[in-house]
């Protein structure tokens, strides 16, 4: 202790005040990069699923526009883990639902604290398309609506949200 407490004294207090700043600068930095670069990951390597949506278009002060995602599928099961596949329509499911880490297939950690729910629950986009993209989905008709999203290691990242095939964006920009 008393080494540590002698090296600082010797050490000059501005060197020392510009190495403490620097390392935090360092590690305010390396925190959000390593979130964006995590998610970044799983939308690139992830194996890709889609689930029926109906969206809704709520307003958060802090958050700001985005559109609200209510998977078509009622899960009541406890469980931490739920295992997914797909459909003979092409669209995904939670086929099972557990407490245990599966071994294999893939699989997504639950968003709930109760019973087990798909982390699925807003996409983000530009906040003036936000309300179109809303009024667009709920009047759809008979078109789908859809989100893909990637999934790798039990996380699950939202990849686009679709009307009949093609992005909610591209629809929207072109009106």
């Amino acid at each position: 202790m008393k080494t540590i407490l002698n090296y600082i004294q010797k050490f000059d207090r501005k060197k020392l005040l510009i190495t403490a700043l620097i390392i935090v600068f360092a590690v305010q930095w390396c925190v959000p990069v390593y979130a964006i670069a995590h998610k970044y990951n799983i939308l690139r390597t992830g194996e890709e699923f889609k689930f029926i949506v109906r969206p809704i278009d709520p307003a958060d002060a802090f958050r700001g526009r985005y559109v609200s995602l209510n998977v078509q599928q009622d899960i009541r099961d406890f469980g931490e883990y739920g295992t997914l596949a797909v459909g003979e329509d092409g669209y995904a499911f939670v086929s099972s639902v557990t407490d245990k880490k599966p071994s294999s297939g893939p699989y997504v950690k639950s968003g709930g604290s109760y019973w087990f729910r798909l982390p699925i629950s807003r996409y983000y986009m530009e906040e003036n398309l936000a309300p179109r993209a809303e009024i667009l989905v709920r009047n759809r008709g008979e078109k789908e609506a859809y989100v893909t999203v990637r999934v790798k290691n039990g996380e699950l990242v939202i990849s686009g949200l679709f009307v009949d095939g093609v992005a909610i964006e591209d629809i929207l920009r072109g009106e």
